[in-house]
């Protein structure tokens, strides 16, 4: 409703629209590192499965109650960011990006990104992002030096970085 507000007509003028990007975050992480400023949330393990079905789901909703703000614009690029988006399965983020490509003309070609934590580094993972549509990897690694590593907080360490960058 406030976004509703913001974007009446006249509230904005541009000479041509510009390229038109989708970002979607997905707030969980395995620890919030002390040095983000990010809406992220540790998931503790006594809290059960992360409610990724139920998140996904509301995510779909607040994309179609946006779409009049965007229609008949394309898509460049759509980067899934966070917390740790890598901590959902596969299929989840299968049905997320399924959900865009439905409502959204994407441009040919469009890079879709899914942020990962080298923490959460699986091979057989990383596959089937591929195969749900994942175009490209972020990785965050921040060194690769395992005492700065410690220092920032990181739940991975620079051998567990470099496989994820060589797979």
């Amino acid at each position: 409703e406030r976004l509703a507000r913001f974007m009446r007509p006249g509230a904005l003028t541009l000479a041509s629209l510009p390229p038109l990007s989708l970002y979607v975050h997905l707030p969980w992480c395995l620890k919030k590192c002390p040095y983000c400023d990010f809406n992220s949330h540790a998931w503790r393990d006594d809290a059960g499965a992360l409610p990724e079905a139920r998140y996904v789901d509301a995510l779909v909703r607040d994309l179609e109650a946006s779409l009049p703000f965007v229609w008949g614009r394309r898509v460049h690029t759509v980067f899934i960011g966070g917390g740790t988006p890598s901590l959902f399965a596969p299929a989840q983020i299968e049905r997320l990006v399924a959900a865009i490509r439905a409502r959204l003309p994407l441009e040919p070609g469009c890079e879709i990104t899914l942020e990962a934590n080298p923490g959460t580094f699986e091979r057989e993972r990383f596959h089937a992002y591929a195969e749900a549509g994942i175009t490209r990897l972020s990785i965050g690694v921040q060194s690769f030096d395992d005492a700065k590593l410690h220092a920032l907080g990181r739940v991975h360490d620079a051998a567990q970085a470099r496989a994820a960058v060589e797979e």
